[in-house]
């Protein structure tokens, strides 16, 4: 039980990517076969001890056995064949995601002094703030690809951290509280925002950070200010999403149970270091805020089935199926239909709020 509560407080990340080769006119390589990078949409590449970062074109051609896949490359790069990178979601740098670079902003916390990268809005839509909030075994990094579905809009993006990402100076490895402790960063961010002239806030949760702003929502003396969700892959239940990650895993279900028994304890709080005890229910979140849920039903690490039950259960959440595609990687699957569905959704929302929009 303490090893599979620990391993959702200190969850793993995936094995390396082998790049086996690259051809001559480094247009192409061969990488190791994975649910990943045998995905079709677009992807990114970490190479060179996951300094640099490549992007591989949409289309993987899978060995007849299986164990490689070759991926074009969207422009050539210095890859080595017989090294390692990591196959990721996200395809971008915080200084190409839009025409312009961010500023490095700090935010306080009653935890730490929090990095995230400002994104200036233009016109009468600058008072609008969409603050994006990355998941669990991500940075910053992994939220601009909904950074870059709304360039244009003249929105102001803020891309957070929180405690337990190690994007704060000097912040070592801890267990994730899985958004219960997190939500105070996200607080302390929309307080900044307000300071600096939101007159709208929204939040765009991926994964764990929809849990981020769900309990935002809840307990944050900010969530007031929250005139709009959207919540990509988002965790709605923890326990539904562990029962899930361990079935796959062929865990037996006491088990899982069992473990979630654990964390939700003082003694697992104790055992796993966790400073404060977990409230891990089967419950659905309910919510007053307008939320706009995008998920695939392909997802293996979050259930599909929980956000169409969620969505069912309140007037206030509108389900986007997107195609089979793995965690969070709606956007990648379709960036067109994320950005369209995401810009037409957040205009129509603060429409009825009262914001000024655009076409």
């Amino acid at each position: 039980m303490l090893f599979l509560a620990r391993a959702v407080v200190f969850p793993q990340r995936a094995r390396p990517t082998k790049i086996v080769s690259v051809d001559d006119d480094g247009q192409s390589v061969v990488l190791s076969s994975n649910p990943l990078t045998r995905f079709d949409g677009i992807l990114g590449l970490l190479y060179d001890n996951e300094t640099k970062l490549t992007v591989l074109a949409p289309g993987a051609e899978v060995a007849s056995d299986g164990s490689t896949v070759t991926r074009r490359l969207a422009e050539r790069a210095p890859l080595e064949g017989g090294t390692e990178g990591r196959a990721s979601g996200n395809v971008f740098t915080a200084a190409n995601v839009t025409e312009t670079e961010p500023e490095d902003v700090a935010i306080d916390t009653d935890h730490a002094t929090q990095p995230a990268w400002l994104y200036a809005g233009v016109g009468t839509n600058s008072s609008t703030w969409v603050l994006h909030v990355h998941g669990m075994l991500a940075g910053r990094d992994s939220a601009l690809r909904s950074v870059r579905a709304l360039a244009g809009t003249g929105y102001t993006s803020l891309v957070v951290s929180y405690r337990g990402d190690r994007e704060a100076a000097g912040e070592g490895r801890a267990p994730s509280t899985l958004g219960q402790a997190e939500w105070r960063d996200l607080d302390a961010a929309i307080a900044y925002a307000r300071s600096q002239g939101a007159a709208h806030v929204v939040v765009v949760g991926w994964s764990l950070g929809a849990t981020v702003a769900l309990e935002e929502t809840v307990h944050g003396p900010q969530g007031a200010a929250i005139d709009a969700l959207v919540l990509v892959s988002p965790v709605v239940s923890w326990a539904r999403t562990i029962h899930y990650g361990m079935a796959l895993q062929r865990v037996p279900r006491w088990l899982a149970s069992s473990a979630i028994a654990l964390l939700s304890s003082r003694l697992g709080a104790r055992l796993l270091g966790l400073p404060v005890t977990l409230r891990l229910s089967e419950a659905l979140p309910v919510t007053g805020v307008p939320t706009l849920v995008i998920h695939s039903d392909g997802d293996l690490t979050t259930p599909f089935a929980a956000s169409r039950a969620f969505a069912a259960s309140s007037a206030y959440v509108d389900l986007v199926q997107f195609p089979a595609s793995p965690h969070a990687m709606e956007w990648n699957a379709d960036p067109e239909l994320f950005a369209a569905k995401t810009r037409g959704w957040i205009v129509a929302t603060l429409r009825q709020t009262g914001a000024i929009t655009e076409k």
